[in-house]
């Protein structure tokens, strides 16, 4: 098989980002945006030994779950990968991705309870982060091509805000009119859809000459607005967060109202991004914990406090830790003003937080975890093992990792009772699960 020959094949299967799966023969073609049991003419892009990629030619027999992406880059930019699927097909997809990672990184075959969904099925995101590029001349604004440092331009991205758009619309002629684009690394905005707050940060190199008047223009054009800060990080690998952060103008922080409490978000603080579906998430995960007043519980990876102070009203005390110092510092604020008083908080990685609650000798009754997607640490599990709540929530944004250490915890003696797909991620081929594991003490 040589690269351009085309075939006509069938979709039998996905792969875990959400491409078609064709066999011809023993010889397998991944193909971009084909949905199971279409059958298509595909031609060949690229051949490896035992695999290929493809690409649609002709679709000779559509889905009936087929339909016409609303976003224009959509196939250019990859960040929506199953924009072409109704919500049938994607939900299809997410549970046969949660099976197969289950049986692939665990030997495990799992039935998923039905999965969560919740309008609006885009705009929804809350926070965006845009490259900013120049290139011989010209600034460019957009989100990376998948595998490249190529930047897509866009006019309107379908999730994030409308609000969030006009933002990077404005920046983008705020910057043009300033010539200071070559000291610009990001643009991030953090959209709090509930209270309508808006934090603007630009991610440079070095402080722009023209800061305050970019600044003044955006509180200006935008009233939302209630923060514009700088971060000044000048690394040179891929790491985006890091480095001095300068207020320009407005608060250091936006507040965000969550199943009743308010919580406070600053420019390194993490916060899911989807604000229709994560009260239904924390709410099953704190379901999930059985929590009837009298019980001790660990909300590990905890970020700014968000499920451990919304679960404190079920709780007699919450230990919540988290490794970032900002969130912290903010998890403590949000306790202040929730009016919790029995949750306490440390800064600690997750596997030396847990470490340190072993050592304390505490009983603990229920454990949170929501690692990020790399999952949890051996040495983490290995905390988490001996410190042997009866009731272990693991909330995860990754199968693949979530899978693994399911495994390593039932090895371990717990015994997972179910998988809750919860679909934080409309359009992409991410999906959040909440697995409740259990251990008889």
């Amino acid at each position: 098989m040589r690269k351009n020959e085309t075939y006509t094949a069938e979709c039998v299967d996905y792969t875990i980002e959400g491409a078609g799966v064709v066999k011809l023969g023993d010889f397998v073609v991944f193909v971009p945006g084909l949905i199971l049991h279409e059958t298509a003419e595909i031609a060949l892009t690229k051949v490896k030994p035992n695999y290929a990629y493809g690409r649609i030619v002709r679709l000779i027999q559509p889905s009936p779950h087929r339909i016409e992406p609303s976003c224009p880059v959509n196939r250019l930019c990859g960040g929506c990968q199953l924009m072409h699927m109704d919500r049938e097909a994607q939900s299809d997809f997410k549970m046969r991705k949660v099976q197969s990672c289950f049986r692939a990184n665990a030997g495990m075959e799992v039935e998923p309870l039905p999965i969560i969904i919740a309008e609006p099925f885009d705009h929804y995101r809350n926070k965006v982060q845009i490259p900013v590029q120049v290139n011989e001349g010209r600034m460019e604004m957009g989100f990376y091509q998948k595998h490249t440092n190529r930047i897509i331009p866009f006019e309107q991205c379908q999730m994030e805000s409308a609000l969030s758009n006009e933002i990077v619309a404005a920046m983008k002629k705020l910057l043009e009119k300033h010539r200071c684009a070559k000291d610009v690394r990001h643009l991030l905005i953090k959209h709090a859809h509930a209270s309508g707050q808006v934090m603007i940060v630009l991610i440079v190199r070095n402080r722009l000459k023209a800061e305050h008047e970019i600044a003044d223009a955006l509180c200006e054009q935008f009233t939302q607005v209630v923060s514009v800060q700088e971060l000044i990080n000048r690394r040179t690998d891929n790491v985006i967060l890091d480095g001095e952060t300068v207020l320009l103008k407005g608060k250091p922080y936006i507040e965000e109202v969550l199943l009743d409490h308010t919580f406070r978000i600053s420019a390194r603080s993490f916060y899911q991004i989807n604000p229709y579906t994560t009260p239904l998430l924390y709410t099953k995960a704190i379901e999930a914990a059985q929590l009837s007043g009298r019980e001790i519980l660990v909300d590990l990876y905890c970020g700014t406090g968000t499920m451990g102070i919304i679960a404190a009203e079920r709780a007699k005390k919450v230990f919540g830790i988290e490794i970032v110092p900002d969130a912290i510092r903010d998890a403590r604020i949000n306790a202040e003003i929730n009016h919790v008083d029995n949750i306490e908080f440390m800064t600690a990685d997750a596997g030396q937080g847990a470490n340190r609650i072993l050592r304390s000798k505490l009983r603990v009754d229920a454990m949170i975890v929501d690692p990020p997607r790399r999952g949890c640490s051996p040495d983490t599990l290995a905390a988490i093992e001996k410190i042997a709540p009866s009731r272990l929530v693991y909330v995860s944004c990754d199968p693949a990792t979530l899978a693994r250490d399911v495994k390593l915890l039932t090895d371990g003696g717990y015994r997972m009772q179910y998988v809750q797909p919860v679909d934080m991620f409309p359009g992409t081929f991410h999906i959040e699960n909440v697995t409740l594991l259990t251990k008889e003490n």
